[in-house]
């Protein structure tokens, strides 16, 4: 009889055992979802403020391009004037109107011989430095 009384007290507390087993179990997958809900929060703040920079970075660039954009309007209004037409051309194709003189300054030549004898100069010294070096492939060769 003892026995059975002893095994009637057992079961409540192999019951309770395995109910703080759960309970145990319960609270740590709790944790985990907690843990992946802040990052997850952490993850879309970050986002957030990504995106909302972005949009102010292009809405200072959609807003230059207005600008812009305005102004090469009125550059196309002001070139049907055919004053400002001529000018520009005048200039570009380097003609002169009436009672005008075209004046067209060239470059110098001094650069261009300067740049000429560096070059001869650089030609030189590769050649000196090399040449020893293309000898002595020519004479292994050879033999």
């Amino acid at each position: 009889m003892r026995e059975n009384s002893s095994k009637k007290n057992n079961k409540p507390q192999v019951v309770e055992r395995v109910t703080k087993k759960h309970y145990s179990l319960l609270t740590f997958v709790l944790l985990i979802c907690i843990v992946e809900l802040g990052i997850s929060a952490f993850n879309n703040i970050n986002k957030n403020i990504h995106y909302s920079s972005k949009i102010k970075g292009l809405e200072n660039r959609r807003n230059e391009e207005a600008a812009k954009n305005e102004q090469l309007k009125s550059q196309i209004k002001n070139f049907n004037s055919e004053a400002i037409l001529e000018s520009i051309t005048r200039n570009n194709l380097k003609m002169a109107g009436e009672n005008e003189i075209l004046v067209i300054i060239h470059k110098p030549k001094e650069n261009i011989d300067e740049n000429a004898e560096e070059e001869k100069d650089l030609k030189k010294k590769i050649n000196d430095f090399l040449a020893p070096k293309v000898n002595l492939f020519i004479t292994k060769d050879r033999q």
